[in-house]
């Protein structure tokens, strides 16, 4: 990757796709900084609008960047690389490049992404350690994003198994900071094991609320299926669901999460729809009932997996529906 990709990967204002027209007709970092908003604009035949287009600071900032490569040992990759991410490539809207600490291998394994609330029962946070580690101990890898609860013990649990590159964390900033902070030594814990810390954002970006939100389209997009521990209604984590389901990815919830969720549910929904004054608020027995399938432990995952559609462990869901 050289300081011409760096600095296309942090234009935000770009689509990937017009990212690689202006990398088709640059042929260096100095043609880039050259580059004026309109230059731009004939190149990608779109009118921007409430732009602002500084060259010479983006330049800049690629080089900062590029210094930090060196410093945390990242490396980066293209959408048009052969090693970037088959299953993230596949998406309609895939990042223009992906930066990343370890084994880039681990995602080239059969995935599952497993993801769930910060908020989580000592139900719900064992349900995720035994799921990923069964998982791992089959030669499987766990996609997660590094957060507080669910995510963590799902890191927890694939890194429980005697198996190496057993997981993948995506982070919603640059992977020369680890977010959250507290899971620094997750983090470390993880590189240790041949696993992957990645993210879509160049060394140096810091995190914001926005970034949460696209970096759990990536934790989507890498597997082939996606398993919800437990995510009351309104959850960030049901947003990961939304992208599976977008993405035309399998969708699971597991029992635990999902009985759990179901009591609370009307309290939840009512008191998120007077805060944010929605009308309709999905809850995880609303992706239940547009196809997701409830498991009760990777077991009963492979067998949902290896089912007709429409499977739904009718013995779980009993009462619950």
């Amino acid at each position: 990757m050289d300081l011409l990709d760096i600095a296309l990967a942090s234009i935000t204002f770009l689509s990937y796709k017009e990212k690689l027209l202006l990398k088709k007709n640059l042929d260096s970092i100095k043609s880039l900084a050259i580059l004026s908003i309109d230059d731009i604009q004939l190149l990608i035949k779109r009118v921007l609008k409430n732009v602002k287009w500084n060259p010479l600071k983006c330049v800049k900032e690629a080089e900062i960047s590029s210094k930090l490569f060196d410093a945390f040992d990242i490396k980066g990759v293209t959408c048009t690389d052969c090693e970037f991410p088959a299953m993230l490539r596949a998406i309609p809207d895939p990042p223009y490049a992906f930066f990343y600490r370890g084994n880039l291998e681990v995602l080239n394994k059969n995935t599952v992404s497993v993801v769930g609330t910060r908020n989580c029962t000592s139900e719900s946070s064992k349900a995720a350690f035994d799921f990923s580690k069964a998982a791992c101990d089959d030669n499987m890898a766990v996609v997660s994003g590094l957060a507080y609860g669910i995510d963590s013990f799902a890191h927890k649990g694939a890194l429980s198994s005697e198996k190496d590159c057993c997981t993948a964390a995506i982070i919603p900033s640059g992977i020369d900071t680890i977010v959250p902070y507290g899971h620094k030594k997750l983090a470390q814990k993880i590189l240790e094991r041949n696993g992957l810390i990645a993210s879509e954002y160049v060394p140096g970006t810091p995190a914001m609320a926005f970034r949460f939100v696209e970096r759990n389209r990536i934790i989507a997009a890498l597997s082939a299926s996606t398993v919800v521990i437990h995510a009351p209604g309104g959850s960030g984590s049901l947003i990961t669901a939304d992208f599976a389901m977008d993405y035309n990815r399998e969708l699971y919830f597991h029992s635990v999460g999902f009985s759990q969720m179901s009591e609370k549910v009307s309290q939840s929904v009512e008191k998120q729809k007077a805060l944010k004054g929605k009308k309709n608020i999905k809850t995880a027995r609303s992706y239940v009932d547009d196809g997701a399938a409830v498991i009760s432990d990777y077991a009963d995952f492979i067998k949902a997996r290896l089912s007709p559609p429409g499977y739904r462990s009718c013995e779980l869901l009993e009462g619950n529906l």
